[in-house]
């Protein structure tokens, strides 16, 4: 069966680049796959939201596309939209994307928003914008718990002092980050020796997906999140307040430890005999 292979930009949602990198060693309808900018965070959360372009060599037949269907989640749906891209193309991106590394900018604690700000207006009006693909600092989100309290709830910085950067490392760079205002307390270059270390796209990949992992484990179902304080609306102990300690969506049941006797004591109720607390 003779294939025609051609390269495709395709749309994908975060956490199915390696279902697609997959691909190419599955099956013959898939050639090669290609990942530019391998920025998987966003500067809100560090984590990547909207969907990705990746570029596949592949040869388009109904059975390509069932793959690709059953294998991904695509951000619109629609095989047919898929953009043909030349191999001088794809060539000039891959060249782009071998300038671009991870490293990490020093700054003191509390200054790093100050410093992101300045370097993405700054860069902007300098001109050197386009050595910069991205600036993010990892933040932990406040829990739907803590956003209902009472209490302040703030995003927590995962790596205070660093801001993180996917960039060009030129000499336009490096002039525009040493000339960074000495108020905003930079301090340089994370450095391995005398040079900028820099991060494996595999490092920034791990800590990313591990963020996400944690972020999603706090989700126990249902609304509800370990450690939150809910209501027992029905049965023997009923009226009772006390915390959520595990879920089983599967049968919808829910343990809650309550203080008996002034003893912790863990209950298993099911999701309809308990109630949010709202503060």
């Amino acid at each position: 069966m003779f294939m025609e292979y051609k390269w495709y930009i395709i749309k994908i949602n975060y956490g199915h680049e390696q279902h697609v990198l997959e691909l190419a060693s599955s099956t013959t309808y898939f050639k090669e796959v290609f990942i530019p900018y391998q920025t998987v965070c966003n500067s809100k959360s560090g984590i990547r939201e909207q969907p990705c372009e990746v570029y596949v060599c592949m040869h388009l037949c109904d059975e390509s596309k069932g793959i690709l269907n059953q294998a991904l989640e695509f951000s619109n749906g629609e095989l047919s939209d898929f953009e043909v891209v030349s191999d001088d193309e794809v060539s000039a991106k891959r060249r782009e994307f071998n300038k671009y590394k991870w490293y990490i900018l020093r700054v003191a604690s509390n200054y790093e928003e100050k410093v992101c700000q300045h370097i993405l207006e700054n860069s902007m009006r300098l001109g050197v914008s386009n050595y910069f693909k991205e600036v993010f600092i990892p933040y932990e989100e406040p829990s739907e718990a803590e956003l209902r309290s009472k209490k302040a709830a703030m995003r927590r910085r995962c790596f205070p002092g660093y801001v993180f950067l996917y960039v060009n490392l030129c000499d336009e760079v490096l002039n525009f980050v040493n000339n960074i205002p000495k108020s905003l307390k930079v301090y340089g270059f994370l450095k391995n020796g005398n040079v900028p270390k820099v991060i494996s796209d595999d490092e920034i990949t791990s800590m990313c997906s591990a963020l996400y992992n944690a972020q999603e484990t706090k989700k126990l179902g249902h609304g509800y999140e370990k450690g939150e304080k809910v209501k027992i609306n029905d049965g023997l102990f009923q009226n009772f307040t006390g915390k959520v300690d595990m879920i089983n969506d599967e049968k919808k049941i829910i343990n809650v430890e309550v203080s008996i006797l002034g003893k912790p004591t863990i209950i298993e109720l099911d999701l309809a005999q308990v109630e949010k607390i709202e503060d």
